[in-house]
């Protein structure tokens, strides 16, 4: 049976993410300053306004960066409709007026986060969230939810429906668990069990990074398994690494080299490393970190052109009910 451990939930939720913005107006803009100035959840990157509106929400769906529009729902609808393809993949997008009056999320609810989102920027510039999801304005279980928060693949998405619906008629879910799924009323789960450690140099792209990560594992191949990206904590607000671990939609988790020094293990290291951050060894340390108890290294530590990346696997699967 799967062993049911608590995740690390709050170093999860106090890492940094990436939203895109756009802004139409002056007011729009005054909104959006307002929203960003001092907060510790997001780092806004707005629109090139030399990329026309279709083009720039082209480029977010593709990177599976979520979006914020200041505006009327309209333009947000219109402007994501070609681009809108898989509930599981395509990016969170969040509309609020001018004004900050309302957020509202509009794609990607539950699975991309979206209504987290609009929670949290309702919370910070003070205003109304408009949630219009069943299981959350009846404060039921959301199994799509249950299955991004805890590293899950939906093997079947079809069937989250069917277990929605009977979460919200209130009648009972029957779960089965293995050592390799778990099944809710016919929904299947299988946990991600990869870690990935990754170190690097400062100013690292995505697209380097990308490169990087994808010359030693095929991108479908990560998609269905990898669990969280991992490095160290001075290393918390790397672009680079920030938009790499949403790409693929799992977390970013980063640790102190007091953390890092404390696992037990014979690491590859650094004295150049360990110079400059206090630990000789940053991605294998951190992917044992992030795979839990038990967990095993996989890929030894790989290095290329200012970038480091190891592999551990989760034995224990970390679930939050």
């Amino acid at each position: 049976m799967i062993r049911i451990l608590k995740r690390d939930i709050e170093r999860v939720m106090k890492s940094k993410k990436i939203i895109r913005v756009a802004y139409f107006t002056d007011t729009g803009k005054e909104l959006a300053l307002k929203l960003f100035d001092d907060w510790d959840k997001a780092i806004p990157e707005y629109r090139n306004e030399q990329l026309s509106l279709n083009d720039w929400v082209q480029d977010s769906f593709e990177n599976h960066l979520p979006i914020l529009f200041i505006g009327a729902v309209g333009i947000a609808v219109r402007a994501i409709a070609p681009f809108v393809n898989n509930k599981l993949k395509d990016s969170a997008v969040v509309v609020t007026d001018e004004l900050g009056l309302n957020v509202i999320p509009i794609l990607s609810g539950h699975f991309g986060g979206a209504n987290d989102w609009a929670r949290a920027i309702a919370e910070k510039i003070d205003s109304n969230p408009v949630i219009t999801t069943a299981t959350d304005i009846n404060n039921v279980f959301a199994v799509d939810v249950f299955a991004r928060e805890n590293g899950f693949k939906i093997k079947n998405k079809e069937m989250i429906k069917v277990v929605s619906t009977k979460a919200l008629k209130g009648e009972k879910l029957n779960a089965i668990e293995t050592q390799e799924y778990l099944d809710i009323d016919g929904l299947w789960l299988v946990p991600k069990r990869l870690t990935l450690g990754i170190g690097c140099k400062k100013g690292k792209t995505f697209k380097e990074l990308f490169e990087f990560v994808t010359s030693v594992y095929d991108e479908e191949y990560l998609y269905d398994n990898l669990y969280a990206i991992s490095s160290i904590d001075v290393k918390a607000s790397e672009i680079g690494l920030i938009k790499l671990a949403q790409y693929f939609g799992v977390p970013f988790m980063t640790y102190s080299a007091d953390e890092l020094l404390a696992v037990e293990g014979d690491f590859n290291e650094s004295d150049f490393v360990k110079e400059n951050v206090g630990v000789g060894n940053v991605c294998e340390r951190s992917a044992l970190l992030a795979a839990g108890e038990e967990s095993t290294i996989i890929k030894e530590k790989k290095a290329f052109d200012g970038m480091t990346l190891a592999a551990a696997r989760r034995e224990k699967i970390v679930i939050d009910w």
